[in-house]
């Protein structure tokens, strides 16, 4: 085991010029080329690094918390509380890593930290167990046991009921269109290019323009096939586009404020043909 005075100089080193390079633009910066990219095709390191870095605040504290935990490593008095504020931040980032694709290099470098952290706990481990688990102390524990078993029943039943009766109400339009024709929206209206059922969402349809722009309204097909979609998602307002699925499986939709103009067709995306339009998208300024 690393002696606690070896391990506290190394792990406040590192902490601190990882918390800096958050402070001064290091880390959590993306390049222009990610940030034009649509999401599905964003790896898990830009991902990470966008979301992290997406609010100035959040990058900063995490950096203060680093670097603070750091000076209280440099004295013996302190270090102890230093290396229990930074063990779950250090293990945090080690996941986050392992999982999204991060560097190899800076994994190994957290590890590094990490076990230095943990080397400095080490010597007081046994005060530290029994200042946090209490003297067992003879008694029933059926009672106990069935609360608990009754509570991640619940919990587990509320949750799956809200992922696929709540947030899930599947339909046979669900997923990705095309729209294949469309009457002229007018000079301040951009035209729709695809067209979103969203299947984990229930009720949700969004109609995105050519510019990536996009309208989020409130849809239901019955079973015979008709197709409504009204103004706002759950509350409904007004009807806005109603019609019906074809017989050779496309949409089409009939704007309900102009009646008499040829209707929107929708065709169902391939895969192919829904990561090509994504990337067009993208490429809009």
């Amino acid at each position: 085991m690393i002696k606690p005075s070896r391990a506290r100089w190394p792990a406040a080193g590192l902490l601190m010029v990882y918390g800096f390079a958050k402070l001064n633009g290091s880390q959590f910066t993306v390049l222009d080329s990610e940030l034009t990219k649509p999401m599905g095709q964003v790896s898990g390191f830009w991902l990470t690094w966008y979301y992290f870095g997406y609010s100035p605040f959040y990058g900063t504290l995490i950096a203060l918390v680093q670097i603070g935990g750091a000076v209280l490593l440099a004295w013996p008095q302190t270090a102890l509380l230093g290396a229990l504020v930074l063990v779950p931040v250090m293990t945090n980032i080690i996941l986050i890593d392992i999982f999204y694709g991060v560097d190899v290099g800076a994994t190994i470098t957290a590890v590094v930290i990490l076990c230095c952290l943990v080397a400095v706990i080490a010597p007081h481990a046994h005060r530290l167990l029994a200042a946090v688990l209490r003297e067992p102390r003879p008694q029933r524990s059926t009672s106990r046991v069935a609360a608990i078993g009754i509570m991640l029943v619940l919990a587990c039943a509320f949750t799956w009921w809200t992922a696929n009766y709540n947030n899930r109400v599947p339909t046979r339009i669900d997923g990705v269109w095309s729209v294949i024709s469309q009457p002229p929206r007018g000079s301040n209206r951009p035209e729709w290019r695809q067209v979103f059922f969203e299947r984990n969402r229930a009720y949700w349809v969004t109609f995105r323009a050519a510019d990536g722009s996009d309208e989020q309204h409130h849809f239901e097909v019955d079973e015979k096939g008709a197709v409504r979609v009204w103004q706002t998602w759950l509350t409904k307002g007004s009807l806005i586009m109603q019609g019906r699925i074809l017989n050779d499986g496309s949409i089409e939709l009939q704007d309900m404020a102009a009646s008499q103009t040829a209707p929107v067709v929708l065709q169902r995306q391939s895969p192919a043909t829904r990561r090509g339009d994504a990337s067009r998208i993208g490429e809009q300024p």
